[in-house]
């Protein structure tokens, strides 16, 4: 009596293997990790457009994805925008007749730092996602000395500068290149509120040494288009594990 059981097991056992449904390994081809960079143009917007015109930058990401999927993941996001250059000659101390002359770059922007939620849709290849980012951001004024034989940095000092709370919301897409490289373009709007900040001409060099500032004082808020790329990590493909 035993031995008809025992084959009715030997043939039940890999025909029920092939009918029951996969176990789930845990393995999604969305990577845990992902790093971008791209360039950015910011775009004043309200009072801010007034006194600043379009401004360019920087940005990178770093994303971690929180579910088996890819549908949330956790963006840390850092950018810097310049709004305004100007450069001028002067002399190195106080030296006869001019004997070393240097050349002053002031500079002011905006650097962001942000972290928040991200969720994304798959759209085919393409990857639609949405952010919102809370985080600080500064406006800076940095004039630095440049030697003028080498493109070096001699010296420099953060001239003025206005801290506060910032967010940001945006969107985009991703279209993969390669395996792990992806085009990503997307736009951001970027709300840092009140602020103080210099423009161009802001500075004025007084006979005594010391610095006068005419800071403007607005809404400073914007939109910012990117165009960038993304990137897995590690950069050994693999799939990865929940």
């Amino acid at each position: 009596m035993m031995r008809p059981l025992i084959a009715a097991l030997v043939f039940a056992t890999p025909l029920a293997a092939q009918q029951a449904p996969p176990a789930d390994s845990g393995t999604t081809g969305v990577p845990r990790w992902s790093f971008g960079l791209a360039a950015e143009l910011g775009r004043p917007i309200g009072d801010f457009k007034q006194n600043v015109n379009n401004a360019g930058g920087a940005q990178g990401h770093l994303r971690v994805r929180l579910d088996r999927d890819g549908i949330v993941s956790l963006r840390v996001q850092a950018g810097w925008l310049n709004y305004g250059n100007e450069s001028k000659r002067t002399c190195l101390a106080t030296t006869p007749g001019c004997r070393v002359e240097v050349r002053v770059n002031t500079v002011n922007g905006i650097l962001f730092v942000g972290v928040g939620p991200e969720l994304a849709y798959q759209l085919g290849k393409l990857r639609a996602y949405g952010h919102g980012l809370v985080g600080a951001s500064r406006f800076a004024t940095v004039s630095v000395i440049d030697g003028g034989i080498l493109p070096d940095l001699v010296a420099g000092d953060d001239n003025f500068g206005d801290n506060g709370f910032a967010w940001s919301a945006g969107a985009g897409l991703e279209l993969p290149i390669t395996r792990r490289v992806s085009l990503d373009l997307g736009v951001a709007y970027q709300g840092h509120g009140q602020r103080e900040y210099l423009t161009k001409g802001g500075i004025t060099d007084n006979a005594n040494g010391s610095l006068t500032f005419a800071p403007k004082r607005s809404t400073a808020n914007l939109l910012a288009l990117r165009f960038g790329v993304t990137t897995s990590l590690p950069w050994r493909h693999r799939k990865s594990k929940s």
